[in-house]
């Protein structure tokens, strides 16, 4: 500390001669340089005052960034004016020549910038322009009101044919309707393809070279303890083996789409009409040593939809998210889950809902149980890779929809996501 107060106080060291000896101390050359310097300091101070003055009331001026660069420009001359005036007395050559720096910094910057500014400011508008622009939109709004005229006149003549042509009016409104919702559902696969394209990409890098190596050697195994090589099971661990192996060629199939789907993902082969009901069975059933395990009852609340989709990946979703209200569950209380489908004909979806009656969680991490790897808990808590919800995520979007969750801490949580009704329900609506 004392150090730089050393160097800053050499900055004035009063050892250097003044300006004035160079002047023989002549008062009317002092005078001269004095007064002189003194002036154009204070006009330079007073300009970027003017400069501000004039920003604030005009606050639509273009380019206010060299209006700042001009201000500090002047300043700064001012500055090393005023110095000038002080080292005619005094030898503080050290501030003057930083304040000179500086001073050339600011040049510099401002001269570099000025000149590609002017064409832009070349081409901004003159009065004349707008003036002219202004008498076109005149007539543009005359010739306007012409026409709103003319649309009256015939509005109204058309009101008296209402009722030769309502037949064909019902049908292009079906039509509009008809293209309407072709419009929104290919807008939709448009963003649902974008935002999955982002981090599938990741997904089947991981999933090609972590998952591949345990899954070859899972499938490997299974098949050699169905050969019966390796000892005899009985009945149920015969079940159990294929259980195993049809498990593990599902996966191995859901992973070859999401690989296929990452490099190609337009296509849309896979897409069939399929029943809820099936396939909730199904994944209950890959988890029902688990639900025997917690105690749960999975319920499906009256007749499910039919929707249009990749089965594997529907599958999928539906066991992800029975997984995780059955990882998730209260320590005291038997899981209760319910699935209700309700067919939703005026935008061709089916939006499912799955409750449960967990854990719940706080709405602050609504949005973060749905991202990549994130976890509310410990992995000593509660297993996993946080990468369930995530996928439920994506697999929802790529079919179009959305999913979202509302939950309470101690009080459950409900899912909510909407499918592609399946094609005969579209039409029949």
């Amino acid at each position: 500390m004392s150090d730089l107060i050393s160097t800053i106080s050499g900055w004035f060291d009063l050892t250097f001669m003044g300006h004035g000896h160079c002047y023989l101390w002549r008062s009317d050359l002092v005078l001269l340089h004095s007064v002189s310097d003194s002036l154009i300091a204070g006009s330079y101070f007073t300009i970027p005052l003017a400069l501000y003055v004039l920003m604030q009331k005009r606050k639509d001026l273009e380019y206010e960034w060299m209006f700042v660069l001009f201000a500090l420009f002047i300043f700064s001359c001012g500055l090393t004016h005023l110095m000038a005036v002080y080292n005619i007395w005094n030898g503080a050559y050290y501030v003057s020549g930083i304040l000179k720096a500086l001073t050339a910094i600011v040049s510099v910057l401002t001269a570099a910038l000025i000149w590609p500014l002017i064409p832009k400011a070349l081409a901004l508008p003159r009065p004349i322009e707008l003036q002219a622009a202004n008498e076109k939109l005149q007539g543009e709004i005359e010739r306007r009101s012409l026409s709103e005229q003319s649309l009256e006149a015939a509005r109204q003549e058309l009101e008296h044919r209402v009722e030769e042509l309502t037949r064909t009016k019902h049908r292009l409104e079906k039509e509009i309707e008809r293209r309407r919702k072709l419009e929104l559902r290919q807008r939709a696969q448009t963003e649902a393809l974008r935002r999955s394209n982002e981090d599938l990409e990741q997904f089947a890098f991981i999933a090609s070279h972590d998952l591949r190596e345990p899954l070859r050697k899972l499938l490997a195994f299974t098949q050699m303890l169905m050969t019966g090589n390796y000892g005899q099971f009985n009945e149920k661990g015969d079940q159990f083996v294929r259980y195993i192996r049809e498990a593990a060629e599902r996966m191995d199939a859901l992973l070859n789409s999401l690989l296929s789907y990452s490099r190609i993902s337009s296509r849309r082969d896979e897409e069939e009409d399929v029943c809820l009901t099936d396939v909730i069975d199904d994944a209950c059933r890959d988890l029902q040593m688990r639900v025997d395990e917690t105690g749960a009852s999975i319920r499906m609340s009256g007749p499910l939809c039919r929707v249009h989709g990749d089965r594997a990946q529907i599958r999928q979703l539906i066991q992800n998210l029975l997984s995780n209200s059955l990882k998730y569950r209260s320590p005291d209380t038997a899981p209760q889950i319910e699935i209700r489908a309700e067919a939703k004909p005026d935008t061709g979806r089916c939006q499912v809902t799955v409750t449960d009656n967990g854990i719940g969680f706080d709405m602050a991490y609504r949005d973060q149980i749905f991202e990549v790897f994130k976890r509310l808990h410990g992995r000593a808590e509660y297993e996993g890779t946080g990468m369930g919800l995530a996928i439920c995520r994506k697999i929802v979007e790529r079919h179009g929809g959305t999913l979202s969750a509302e939950g309470e801490e101690g009080r459950g949580a409900s899912f909510f996501f909407d499918l592609p009704l399946a094609r005969e329900q579209q039409e029949e609506s």
